[in-house]
């Protein structure tokens, strides 16, 4: 396998790591010393240095984000190795890591908001895409874990798992910062925020955190046809308020509350040529007959109680989440078969579809864990999820070319409605012991059972008769890890890890009329997982390394199926992905900091998906071999007690292939280009203000994000286009 033929190049270092560090110079600890800063993350479900746990991961620090406007994951996707995303739009994202992506509805990744997991854990409600791209105003960090967490974080980690950490009040300190943004997109229009956020102590034992931010979202894509410009512009804001109380020593409680709103008057898809992938109206140019507008809506609430007993400390996490998306898209150049629209079967008519999901998610989990020792320490816990969904999707003719609704003349074509309810109960624990002061082994295991129920019902001009039918399931799945890891010395640290993870199974909500090959469930799909890396820090703090090669194999894939004309989730093959991930931090001189990072990932199906027309050898969807990331910054005194620095990046995507063919319509992947993007950034510091003129995209790249074979006029189909070239000036302060 790859990960013995690779174990060489990892052993020498001769790739390494920065991000993982958040060792920016502007984040320097200590002004005098060049040397890159270390960081904490809660990775295991503890405070540890990064160095020291044996996963790959990385650390994006808050203060970084804020400094190079990175707000979503489109902005910092390229600094974090192995991650992919896949974006129709802002707010319908699909997260990969190490290229595990088959097009499946459920997600691979798994997304928490501080000690709250956000999104569905079933693939009933197009959890693949609504992956909560939460802004980044505010945070500590962003931990982004590769490979499996099926032990500590149970459902949906199969691939890895994207965490934000959110900065907590402080005790007896009154602070806060500030920021307003203005920025311009080429061919399209302009935008800006504004960002706020205080610290109030309340005495000595309790502190209040209040933020909030407002942002113009620009847009730059035009549809000539109805006389739109900068069709996809939107707003976005939201807030959070957290209370901490430390009413003794060993006892804190903390309140958060969390809220965010987007809302997007179109998309960014752009009609190309399914031939030649070349615009197929104008650059940057779509024809709709119909507005597409979509608002997606997030709220997070969470107490979390930690008590330290000395013995042991108990900790407590209880969450209650919602999430709303609602979009209208214009159906009418949907391709139902090679050549057939919605269009051409409704004998010239058109067609939109409003799609609207909400969940409602409550879990509790607590957790008991040892104090650190010389020996042994430990961690179990117990965790219970209820989660409530509804799908609901209406269907309309339109009058072509006009747009207008014939609801009131035809009436409705299509009204479906599904509605779930799934159910998790899981106990876990992890122990690690230390065999000798600098060698230690970590163990650990999960046991999770879920009960799910669907209920779907049809009506509708399309739906007759009416049908209206429930679907029950349960499951239930072991997950385990083990990782030894040898400290070779204080600065250098070589670990193994094999890990599992998995995606839950379910019901396939069916009338008792269709065929019985259909199947009626589908089952949990599983990843096993071995990496070996290797964590050193170098030419005393100057040089950071982090590298890792891995091995997947994937089993009993979920994915999105046509079995006899009926859509279904279903099971199958196998597939495997192997690489290499690399990220370096290194200060060549006083003042200027370099970054680099990347990733090597040969993702593809080990057996035949006949279900989606796959084959052994095809790649895995929207999975670059290469991606890679460089980043400089240099700052030096300027005036007074002002610095002024200038940075730089460069990214590179790989080419992909699309998803597979999940019916007759697209039988085969289409092959996407790499591109580069470039940025640039400069200004004053003195670290109360802070002064940046920046660019993003300075090449203009047409870069395609998200890929469909239909929907536009012409049998032609829609890519969606990354952000064109960008200015933007930033002024913030912080007190």
């Amino acid at each position: 396998m790859l990960i013995y033929k690779l174990a060489t190049l990892v052993v020498l270092g001769s790739v390494g790591s920065f991000l993982s560090q958040e060792s920016r110079a502007a984040d320097a600890a200590q002004p005098s010393d060049d040397a890159l800063v270390t960081i904490v993350v809660t990775a295991e479900k503890k405070e540890e240095k990064l160095q020291d746990v044996p996963m790959s991961i990385t650390a994006l620090g808050g203060k970084s984000l804020d400094n190079l406007q990175y707000r979503s994951f489109s902005d910092y996707a390229a600094m974090v190795p192995g991650l992919s995303i896949t974006s129709s739009q802002p707010g319908y994202t699909n997260l990969s890591l190490r290229g595990q992506n088959a097009g499946g509805v459920g997600s691979t990744v798994a997304v928490y908001l501080d000690e709250s997991p956000f999104g569905s854990s079933s693939a009933l409600l197009n959890g693949s895409i609504l992956s909560g791209d939460f802004d980044t105003w505010d945070l500590q960090r962003v931990e982004v874990l590769r490979g499996p967490q099926g032990t500590l974080y149970g459902a949906n980690s199969e691939g890895g798992l994207l965490k934000f950490v959110t900065a907590p009040p402080v005790l007896g300190t009154f602070s806060g910062a500030a920021e307003v943004t203005g920025e311009s997109v080429d061919h399209g229009g302009s935008g800006g925020d504004i960002r706020a956020v205080l610290n109030l102590p309340l005495g000595d034992k309790v502190a209040l955190r209040v933020g909030g931010f407002k942002q113009d979202v620009a847009g730059w894509v035009d549809d000539p046809s109805r006389n739109k410009v900068d069709e996809n512009d939107g707003h976005k804001y939201g807030g959070r308020v957290s209370l901490l109380a430390e009413p003794i020593d060993s006892l804190t409680i903390r309140l958060t509350a969390s809220s965010q709103q987007s809302n997007y008057n179109g998309t960014p898809g752009v009609d190309t040529s399914n031939a030649t992938l070349r615009p197929a109206v104008g650059d940057l140019q779509q024809e709709r007959y119909i507005a597409e507008p979509s608002s997606f809506q997030y709220k997070n609430y969470n107490a979390t109680i930690n008590w330290d007993a000395g013995l042991f400390s108990i900790l407590s996490t209880t969450s209650y989440g919602i999430l709303n998306s609602d979009s209208i898209s214009d159906a009418s150049n949907v391709a139902l078969a090679p050549g057939v629209t919605y269009s051409d079967l409704l004998g010239g008519l058109g067609a939109s579809l409003d799609n609207l999901v909400d969940l409602k998610k409550f879990t509790q989990e607590v957790r008991v864990s040892s104090p650190a020792t010389n020996f042994i320490e430990w961690q179990a816990g117990a965790y219970f999820t209820r989660e409530q969904g509804h799908l609901f999707q209406h269907l309309n003719p339109l009058s072509i070319p006009s747009g207008a609704s014939l609801v009131g003349a035809i009436g409705t074509l299509e009204i479906a409605t599904l509605d779930s309810i799934y159910k998790e109960t899981s106990g876990f624990g992890n122990v690690t012991v230390h065999i000798l002061p600098q060698f230690d082994i970590q163990a650990g295991g999960r046991y999770s059972k879920n009960e799910q129920v669907a209920t779907e019902s049809l009506t509708g001009l399309l739906a007759t008769p009416p049908q209206e039918f429930s679907t029950p399931s349960s499951g239930h799945v072991w997950t385990y890890s083990v990782a030894p890891r040898w400290h070779i010395d204080a600065d250098n640290m070589l670990y193994f890890r094999w890990a599992t993870g998995y995606r839950p199974g379910g019901p396939n909500a069916l009338p008792p009329v269709v065929p019985p090959d259909v199947p009626r469930e589908y089952g949990a799909d599983k990843t096993n997982n071995l990496e070996l890396g290797i964590k050193s820090t170098l030419l005393s703090g100057l040089l950071s390394i982090d590298a890792a090669v891995f091995h997947v194999d994937w089993t009993n894939i979920q994915l999105l199926e046509q079995v006899d004309n009926t859509g279904i989730n279903g099971n199958g093959g196998k597939a495997r992905s192997q690489g290499f991930e690399w990220t370096v931090g290194y200060v060549p001189v006083h003042g200027l900091t370099m970054n680099w990072t990347g990733a090597y990932t040969d993702a593809k199906l080990t057996t035949d998906a006949p279900g989606v027309h796959g084959v052994t050898g095809d790649p895995l969807p929207y999975a670059p071999k290469w991606s890679t990331s460089l980043d400089g910054e240099y700052m030096a005194p300027a005036f007074a007690d002002y610095k002024y620095f200038v940075g730089a990046t460069w990214s590179y995507v790989g080419a992909r292939s699309t998803v597979f063919g999940s019916d007759e319509t697209m039988l085969l992947q289409v092959r996407l280009p790499g591109y580069n993007t470039y940025g640039a950034r400069a200004g004053f510091d003195n670290d109360r203000w802070r002064w940046t003129v920046y660019g993003k995209n300075l090449s203009d790249s047409r870069g395609i994000s998200n890929y469909t074979s239909s929907g536009a006029p012409g049998l032609n189909g829609s890519a969606s286009i990354i952000q064109p070239l960008t200015f933007g000036v930033t002024l913030s302060t912080r007190f």
